[in-house]
């Protein structure tokens, strides 16, 4: 909710998980934002439909209600659906989810939204994957394609920015009542599509797909092996083209060669965005399709970044409290761990000069 603060804050939570068909490592970041509004989904087996995982990230705007209640809830009304690959079906679900967070009496005076991606994969009988990725909003969703010893991957786009000033998005809201003034629905929302957004979900009686700002996703399949990797990450990772599709895999696939944690080559990658220029909340999660048991672990880990207390830190400081609250440690408890990450750090600068 705004870039108040003094410093980013730059602590991290880092997310491990696996069973036998997926290996997943995940990050993220509060940033320069005062309030941390990213949430996430990561199910390895849906509980109804066992041959497939689900994978989401779900950026708010305005706060975080609305994000954390659809990354919540969508995931438990896709498992309910008899079949989870039929677009139309699954695109119904999405606006019911979105519109059960706009009739909630929790929520019903709340104004926020989110963006969202989610990838459905099927592990099939031959070793090969079957994936549907859905997106509302401007996250992306890539799979990195092996194109073979000594050529990398190709960076294969699952999902495409929905942005008010696209012909398609811009004819929607204008028959909806709307206008695109400064590239914002109304003047006031960047995205064409979102959750929640109360009150660009107009008219009200007008279908889900047909409202200036709709929750209706787009959708996209690939057929995927065990050597390729997807990359799911919020639009803080982009956001004033600090990467492109290609050039974000080529930069974690170079990590890859020599690492095997994950959720670090995501935590890498957050710290790479934030000296880039990022402004925004930032969560990244690569997805291999590989065994991942011995890779998941019980809890995250946080890493809390530096500390600053000057005479205008004052928000910076709330901030970083909230954000080690939220990973279940007090402000103490970071301070100390951050303590002993410098003196950590300090030594092996010693130790190599």
């Amino acid at each position: 909710m705004g870039f108040g603060l003094s410093h980013p804050v730059s602590s991290k939570q880092l997310y491990r998980a696996g069973n036998t068909n997926f290996r997943v490592g995940m990050a993220t970041m509060h940033g320069w934002r005062e309030t941390m509004e990213d949430a996430h989904s990561v199910i390895l087996s849906l509980p109804k439909h066992n041959d497939v995982a689900y994978f989401g990230i779900f950026d708010g705007h305005s706060g975080s209600l609305c994000s954390n209640y659809i990354a919540e809830k969508l995931v438990k009304d896709v498992d309910d659906m008899p079949d989870l690959f039929n677009e139309a079906a699954l695109a119904k679900v999405c606006m019911d989810c979105d519109q059960s967070f706009l009739d909630s009496d929790d929520y019903k005076n709340n104004e926020d939204g989110c963006a969202g991606i989610f990838s459905l994969v099927r592990v099939k009988g031959d070793g090969t994957f079957s994936t549907l990725h859905a997106n509302i909003g401007d996250s992306r969703t890539i799979l990195a394609r092996w194109k073979g010893e000594g050529q990398g991957y190709e960076a294969v786009a699952c999902t495409f920015d929905h942005k008010p000033t696209d012909q398609k998005e811009r004819a929607r809201i204008e028959n909806a009542g709307g206008t695109v003034t400064l590239q914002r629905v109304d003047g006031q929302l960047a995205l064409s599509r979102a959750f929640g957004d109360r009150l660009l979900k107009t008219p009200r009686d007008a279908p889900g797909q047909d409202r200036k700002v709709t929750s209706n996703p787009d959708f996209t399949t690939f057929e995927a092996t065990g050597k390729d990797f997807l990359l799911l990450c919020c639009d803080g990772i982009y956001e004033a083209d600090i990467f492109d599709r290609q050039d974000v895999i080529d930069w974690v696939a170079k990590k890859l060669e020599t690492t095997t944690d994950l959720a670090q080559v995501c935590a890498d990658l957050l710290d790479e965005c934030l000296s880039r220029g990022s402004h925004d909340n930032m969560s990244a999660m690569i997805v291999e399709f590989k065994n991942g048991e011995a890779y998941a672990t019980d809890k995250p880990q946080y890493i809390p970044g530096p500390w600053y207390s000057g005479e205008r830190d004052a928000k910076f400081q709330s901030a970083y409290a909230a954000d080690a609250l939220a990973a279940g440690y007090t402000l103490e408890q970071a301070h100390e761990m951050r303590k002993k990450i410098e003196e950590a750090t300090a030594s092996m600068n010693t130790e190599s000069q």
